[in-house]
């Protein structure tokens, strides 16, 4: 509770310049009028979480004797393909459990799961009135991200989020493009042992807190690609962890996580820097692409695969059936069943994702330079005349977040 409280105020207080020795600059209007009229109510959103949090051990002890069995993650290149196969894992309801995003933001402790859990029973009783304010809020909120990743609180999400009360969520970055930030996304590289430690120490109770509710007995599923950089504390973390990674061409990956976080940083600040985030960007790709292709293989071939997101939205079945046999997990025939409609369903989804190549500044070479070893690694064709690959329909994350 001290630190989530001490973190977020010293953030606000020193929030005068959007970075730290790297661009310098007065916050924009925008910028400002977020800070002072949503930063006060997620100060105190994190606040009340901590304090659920720590009232977690003396209320619900039990949680920190869950034992966490063989999870699975599933991270790699942003924009590849990753929350498309954390669907369709999801879908394995007798084996996964996984987050959703209202868990992640409203009720990361038990004590509000719990409050939560039975707010819903009695709103459910009384014919759902509550719940149907809360869909139109979260509709009219959330719209907007639709085109670039769909999501809704009842929908799967990536738990990174459950990290904002440690001060270890690399979202951050896009409202104080500063170092600190900047630094979780080369975690296993740049941060200290005692702050990794404190970091995944703060995970691994979340993740006990989330089996305790939502069943011991089950497999825990984390889809993250901003897990990337920190698979090797990851695996200290959980021994028996099984990784999935998943790559996609650069070509098309790139530029479009970099579109994706500029329509995010101009909304923060119209006068965002296109030049710093794109290098930034794609700077950090190529570590996550780097780390995850040297940290990955060392481990037993039973606790690690790679996917490439061409071959899972050609043939989702069969990619499943590739990655349930590598991994040593039986494919029952429930799963089977319940994977049908959205394998079809993967068949005729095209992207609304659309962006300029050419306008975001990259050329073949920046690409080849930097992810020369990806296009080798998977055979991938080297980027040629960019400007031609300014339309893509391709099937995509964004599509697929909900059940």
């Amino acid at each position: 509770m001290t630190y989530a409280l001490g973190f977020y105020l010293s953030l606000l207080l020193t929030g005068w310049n959007s970075t730290e020795g790297v661009q310098r600059q007065r916050l924009g209007l925008r910028r400002w009028l977020i800070l002072c009229l949503f930063w006060p109510l997620f100060i105190l959103l994190q606040v009340i979480n901590a304090i659920c949090l720590y009232l977690d051990n003396w209320l619900f002890p039990g949680y920190r004797q869950v034992v966490v069995r063989q999870p699975v993650f599933v991270v790699g290149m942003p924009r590849s393909g990753t929350t498309f196969l954390h669907h369709l894992l999801a879908l394995d309801e007798d084996r996964f459990t996984t987050t959703v995003l209202w868990e992640l933001i409203f009720a990361p402790s038990i004590v509000q799961r719990r409050f939560w859990d039975g707010l819903g029973r009695l709103d459910a009783l009384i014919g759902r009135p509550l719940g149907r304010v809360v869909y139109g809020a979260e509709r009219l909120l959330l719209t907007w991200l639709d085109d670039v990743h769909k999501t809704g609180l009842q929908a799967p999400e990536e738990d990174f989020l459950g990290l904002l009360p440690a001060g270890g969520c690399f979202l951050l970055v896009l409202l104080f493009p500063r170092q600190q930030f900047w630094h979780l996304a080369h975690f296993d590289r740049d941060l200290p042992a005692e702050e990794q430690a404190r970091i995944l120490g703060f995970y691994r109770r979340l993740v006990q807190r989330h089996l305790y509710c939502r069943g011991a007995d089950k497999t825990y599923l984390s889809k993250n690609p901003s897990f990337s950089p920190m698979v090797a504390g990851l695996a200290r973390t959980f021994p028996d962890a099984r990784f999935i990674a998943c790559f996609r061409n650069p070509t098309d990956a790139v530029p479009s996580q970099v579109s994706s976080m500029l329509n995010v940083a101009v909304a923060m600040d119209p006068r965002a820097d296109t030049s710093y985030w794109r290098e930034h960007l794609t700077e950090l790709m190529q570590f996550y692409c780097h780390h995850l292709l040297q940290v990955l293989p060392a481990l037993p071939p039973a606790q690690q695969a790679l996917v490439t997101m061409e071959a899972l939205s050609l043939s989702p079945l069969a990619t499943l059936e590739q990655l349930y046999q590598r991994l040593q997990l039986p494919l029952s025939d429930a799963y089977r069943r319940a994977l049908a409609p959205e394998v079809e369903r993967a068949r005729h989804y095209r992207s609304r994702h659309d962006y300029s190549l050419g306008g975001l500044g990259f050329s073949p070479q920046r690409l080849l330079s930097a992810f020369g070893f990806v296009y080798l690694r998977f055979g991938y064709p080297p980027p040629r005349r960019l400007q031609d690959r300014d339309s893509h329909s391709f099937v995509t994350e964004s599509a697929y977040n909900g059940r």
